[in-house]
């Protein structure tokens, strides 16, 4: 079993209950799976595997700031603000402009998860297009509800 990358959103108030120890991140259903594809994301937009520049490293939000430490898995966050700044981000370029910002023979090299000598180009350019559209409909709509994203790697 390999390791997934999970959204869902959540209130202010939420957000404020889990970074306290209060609620666990593992109550609340996820919303949104990029698979094993997370850190590819994240790479592609960043050009590095965590702490990404603003706004392209809340996309997959791997920042040392954003951090909570839960007992199973730790857990990153954005909020309303910066969900707003991680759409706005997405939809600045399109998706052919977003598969062109990589090569894959990169992407190979880098040894980031997800990717083993295996990897197909032609499944991975689609699973990449399909993560694509869906962060784009899932951050789209968060900023509208104007809520926190909370992201984790089980």
């Amino acid at each position: 079993m390999g390791l997934h990358g999970y959204y869902y959103y959540i209130d202010e108030p939420g957000m404020r209950e889990i970074k306290a120890g209060d609620e666990s991140v593992f109550t609340l259903p996820m919303l949104l799976s990029l698979d094993e594809y997370w850190e590819i994301i994240h790479y592609i937009f960043c050009g590095k595997t965590k702490n990404g520049k603003t706004p392209w490293g809340y996309i997959v939000p791997l920042k040392i700031e954003n951090e909570i430490r839960d007992s199973l898995a730790t857990v990153y966050f954005i909020y309303p603000e910066q969900v707003r700044m991680a759409k706005d981000a997405l939809f600045s370029i399109t998706e052919e402009e977003f598969v062109a910002t990589y090569s894959f023979k990169e992407l190979k090299k880098a040894g980031l998860y997800g990717i083993n000598w295996r990897t197909k180009k032609d499944k991975l350019e689609k699973e990449l297009r399909i993560n694509f559209q869906a962060l784009r409909t899932f951050f789209n709509k968060v900023a509208q509800s104007d809520d926190c994203i909370i992201f984790y790697v089980v």
